[in-house]
């Protein structure tokens, strides 16, 4: 999401911002009309950035079946209308984020379409300390925390897991006493207890493949 956000900051470009939860409808055809209105604002606005994020929950492989209504069918078939469809889609950006590539209707990621695709890798060591600072900017600590050793310590956290981490070391110090004091050393090795992370290397590497093999397909 702050990826899409730097792209429309930088380009000066409107953002529309679209959860792709938030499309799916039980009424029939409210789904594909929501689609509709998106684009018809990012024509509006243009030039514009449209962002889906989540956008395996809106558009899986047609035919899989993932619901039983066959709703995510229509809004995939409606999503392609409008971005390669009679009315040109000029000046407008659409870009979708997901963690489950594997599932996304192999149509969209053709040319002209999702024909690009950025694998995010996790945040390495470096950046994992460089997120601990941002969250940490504003949190007293102790002379004994050291932001090095936990960045050595969170292999596999992403930012919103090293976020949550943060903000369970500052309640195991008010635990403690309630009163804002100091957060050292032991209350984040307390919350790395409680907060595990989002990905395994099994997971990484099975992301890596995903991303080479979907990148293979678009180029193909």
């Amino acid at each position: 999401t702050l990826l899409a956000k730097a792209v429309a900051t930088e380009s000066g470009a409107n953002f529309i911002a679209v959860r792709g939860p938030e499309i799916l409808s039980k009424w029939v055809g409210e789904s594909e009309r929501a689609i509709r209105k998106i684009f018809e604002r990012a024509r509006q606005a243009a030039p514009a950035v449209v962002f889906f994020d989540e956008i395996d929950a809106i558009a899986p492989a047609r035919g899989a079946r993932f619901d039983t209504s066959g709703v995510t069918d229509r809004i995939v078939n409606q999503m392609l209308a409008e971005m390669d469809g009679i009315q040109p889609l000029s000046n407008v950006v659409v870009i979708g984020a997901t963690n489950r590539p594997d599932i996304l209707d192999p149509a969209l990621l053709r040319p002209g379409r999702f024909d690009r695709l950025i694998y995010v890798p996790p945040p390495d060591k470096e950046a994992r300390k460089e997120i601990f600072k941002i969250h940490t900017k504003k949190v007293p600590l102790g002379e004994d925390v050291d932001l090095e050793k936990l960045a050595e310590m969170t292999e596999g956290y992403t930012g919103a897991d090293i976020e949550a981490a943060v903000r369970e070391a500052v309640m195991a110090k008010l635990r403690e006493k309630l009163e804002v004091g100091k957060v050292e050393m032991r209350h984040f090795l307390e919350a790395l207890k409680k907060v595990p992370p989002s990905l395994t290397k099994e997971d990484i590497l099975r992301y890596e493949r995903l991303a080479k093999e979907l990148k293979k397909l678009t180029l193909g």
